[in-house]
């Protein structure tokens, strides 16, 4: 169960990076680059335990994440996600000055929450075995195609945010609420997008804004 913690801030802030993979060996694993320190993982981050990233500004993950837990609490700039991401229990992204692009799949065991100040790119799956999953920004949220969402229990976007979202997926939830508060428009041209709430019970479906069909 130990911690181990990596911190680059000072008067000026460092970089992290890692040319290599990384194992974790189920041990709780921290990064702080502060604001203007950027963090790069060119390979993989496996092995389990609680993955936390206090903050960093350009983030980039180029290989596979497999942990207990996924929390990146700040990016100033950018958070970018191009191996598939794996996580026991949550996965917690939070750009809170910047934007989040998602180029792979992610999977939670329990919730998914996504959070950005600059915009939200989703281009391939999002799973969360127990939900909810939040998905909230200022700017614009783009799902295309392979960016379909299931979930085991609810889906919204733009609870506490103002950005619109454009979608071409699909989003399937096993009898729980899928909720649009923003400007919904439907993309991908002869693409055929389904929001399937049924199970034992059904969700309901809640659109809160106007929906562009394209």
């Amino acid at each position: 169960d130990a911690k181990v913690l990596i911190d680059t801030t000072g008067t000026t802030a460092g970089d992290i990076l890692f040319k290599s993979e990384v194992l974790t060996g189920g041990q709780s694993f921290t990064l702080d680059a502060g604001e203007s320190g950027d963090i790069t993982a060119d390979k993989s981050i496996t092995g389990g335990g609680a993955f936390t990233v206090t903050d960093g500004a350009v983030q980039q993950y180029t290989g596979a994440i497999e942990v207990a837990s996924l929390d990146i609490q700040d990016a100033t700039t950018s958070v970018t996600l191009d191996g598939a991401v794996k996580a026991d229990t949550s996965v917690d992204i939070n750009s809170l000055t910047g934007k989040l692009t998602q180029n792979a799949s992610v999977t939670a065991g329990t919730s998914l929450d996504y959070d950005a100040a600059g915009t939200i790119d989703i281009n391939a799956g999002i799973t969360a075995t127990q939900g909810p999953i939040d998905i909230d920004a200022v700017g614009l949220t783009t799902i295309t195609e392979p960016g379909n969402i299931d979930s085991g229990g609810a889906v919204t976007f733009g609870a506490d945010k103002s950005g619109e979202l454009k979608t071409a997926a699909n989003i399937k939830t096993s009898d729980d609420d899928v909720t649009f508060t923003n400007k919904v428009t439907l993309s991908g041209g002869d693409a055929k997008v389904l929001i399937d709430t049924t199970g034992t019970t059904a969700g309901d479906i809640l659109f809160k804004s106007e929906v562009l069909t394209g």
